[in-house]
């Protein structure tokens, strides 16, 4: 496995309930006990066009996990459309998240940054090492709220110091994605269940109008 970069100790984040209009301020930790599920579509710009990229991840930090922030699970993500794809099926290694002070009626909430290993066989884009995914859940409804983003990145897999999730560090490219188009992100401590699977958005049109 490779050797990941250093994990930052917390970084401050700000979470936006659309229901109240109120900030919660929390940190994300890589000692945090976590569990993020989710999928649906974002927009990404192509060139003069948008298209549509379906995604899916499915990453757990239990109680009891050795090495600041290792983690396991699965990220999805495919662009369609008639376009240089990138498309992503790879491991989750290392993740950090943050409750929300102010959970959803579901009683979820939060944000969550996670790095893939692109190491075969796993499939990411060629030349890429690694993916940083950065979620945020901010309602139970999902679309037009909760947020998607990844980046590509010739680096090992790790989570650099001070990512915040709105720019590429060193090393990455991106964002694409943002704000979820459809589906959903659940972040949440309630750990249950075997072996993580990673939830997939039904196939979206290739192009928006």
């Amino acid at each position: 496995m490779a050797t990941g970069v250093a994990l930052s100790a917390g970084i401050a984040q700000g979470r936006i309930d659309p229901m109240s209009n109120q900030t919660a301020v929390a940190a994300m930790s890589p000692d945090t006990v976590a569990v993020v599920t989710g999928g649906g579509t974002v927009t990404v710009p192509e060139g003069a066009m948008n298209v549509v990229a379906s995604f899916g991840v499915n990453a757990r930090r239990p109680d009891g996990f050795t090495g600041g922030g290792a983690a396991t699970g699965r990220v999805n993500y495919d662009e369609h459309g008639n376009v240089s794809t990138r498309r992503v099926n790879a491991p989750v290694m290392f993740m950090e998240a943050a409750m929300s002070t102010q959970p959803t009626p579901n009683g979820t909430g939060g944000n969550a940054a996670m790095s893939a290993d692109c190491t075969p066989p796993a499939d990411c884009p060629s030349g890429f090492a690694s993916v940083l995914v950065y979620v945020e859940d901010n309602s139970d409804s999902g679309a037009n709220s909760d947020v998607f983003r990844i980046f590509f990145c010739v680096t090992a897999p790790g989570l650099p110091a001070n990512f915040n999730g709105s720019s590429a560090p060193a090393g990455c490219t991106g964002p694409e994605g943002n704000t979820l188009r459809t589906g959903n992100i659940q972040v949440r401590q309630t750990i249950t269940g075997g072996s993580a699977s990673v939830l997939t958005a039904a196939r979206a049109p290739l192009r928006l109008p």
